[in-house]
């Protein structure tokens, strides 16, 4: 009988000190991964591989990284420009995933945005030999923007 009144006095007690800290801190890292993700750009990017011999076929668009239609041993180029009209530095990280991720190359990732000023970010694919005609290679991209301040 005082086994049952100690765990319900236990199961009574308030939370520590160091107990509410962990707490409040894995709110705020919680909420901080909520900001980020709400803040990333998101593309969708795919390609299709096509026969022939220098077949290239781009569909212009802004809202994705659609890379077209390319033959094997060609390749095409997609831009994406990011601004930061703050005065707070950003920190600015790309992350590809999915079928296309192997193909596709960055010329910048994971730097630093200083404050009202913009840079572009070149993606590149190329299309291997061994890409098998009919495929689409397709992913997303998710351009994080992190604040930063020091």
């Amino acid at each position: 009988m005082e086994d049952l009144q100690n765990m319900e006095e236990n199961q009574k007690s308030p939370m520590s000190k160091g107990e509410k800290v962990l707490l409040v801190f894995g709110a705020l890292v919680v909420l901080l991964l909520f900001y980020i993700t709400l803040d990333a750009n998101k593309y969708r990017a795919e390609v299709r591989v096509i026969e022939g011999a220098g077949a290239v076929g781009v569909n212009p668009t802004t809202e994705l990284l659609d890379f077209g239609d390319l033959s094997r041993g060609t390749s095409a180029v997609r831009r994406v420009s990011i601004e930061n009209e703050t005065g707070i530095r950003m920190w600015i990280g790309v992350v590809r995933l999915g079928s296309i991720t192997d193909l596709l190359r960055l010329d910048k990732n994971y730097f630093v945005l200083q404050g009202h000023t913009n840079e572009r970010i070149e993606f590149t694919v190329y299309m291997p030999a061994s890409g098998e005609v009919g495929t689409m290679y397709s992913g997303r991209v998710f351009v994080f923007r992190i604040p930063i301040g020091w």
